[in-house]
């Protein structure tokens, strides 16, 4: 399992990161990274929260920046809580981005498993986002479908210790098999 947290400015806090091998987690408007491994959060939370909408031209900007500094992956643009429109608003963006670092999709309140299931070979993981609520009471199930297609899956915004005992606990191994999805050959 890799860990990534976000972005801080204490050098002993990052030095202490180091040594424990975890990633940081940059969301747009946060770029450039400030240590190694790194991963790229889209930033479409942080316009949801402040009622304002997916700033895509700052996106694109850092993204172009990313030339010789690729992350471990970047979260496709999503729509909170948007289900099927955010799957198909991810969807539009992959074309844009492939070939660049693996991309990760951004499961989203009331998304379909088995339709996400249908689109996750063409893709490098899951990213479990959505409300607070939601994303603690589905995330067993799309950690176990990302496993399933052999793909990691991260869980993003968990970042106090009531959220991060959960989510460590949802993404411990998967015992069962999902139902209704079918496993690569």
């Amino acid at each position: 399992m890799k860990v990534y947290v976000g972005q801080t400015r204490s050098s002993a806090l990052i030095a202490r990161l180091e040594a424990l091998g975890w990633g940081e987690m940059t969301s747009r408007g946060e770029f450039p990274p400030r240590r190694q491994p790194w991963a790229y959060d889209n930033g479409a939370f942080a316009d949801w929260t402040n009622d304002r909408p997916f700033d895509s031209d700052r996106f694109i900007a850092e993204v172009a920046r990313m030339e010789d500094r690729r992350p471990d992956f970047i979260a496709l643009p999503d729509i909170v809580a948007g289900g099927e429109r955010s799957l198909e608003f991810s969807l539009s963006w992959a074309p844009r981005l492939i070939g660049l670092t693996p991309l990760y999709l951004v499961v989203q309140d009331d998304m379909d498993p088995a339709e996400v299931a249908e689109v996750l070979p063409s893709l490098g993981g899951l990213f479990v986002g959505g409300t607070s609520r939601w994303k603690l009471r589905t995330g067993a199930v799309w950690v176990q479908l990302a496993h399933a297609y052999q793909r990691p899956c991260h869980i993003g915004r968990v970042g106090t210790e009531a959220k991060a005992r959960p989510a460590s606990a949802i993404l411990a191994p998967a015992t069962r098999s999902p139902e209704g999805w079918s496993r690569p050959p």
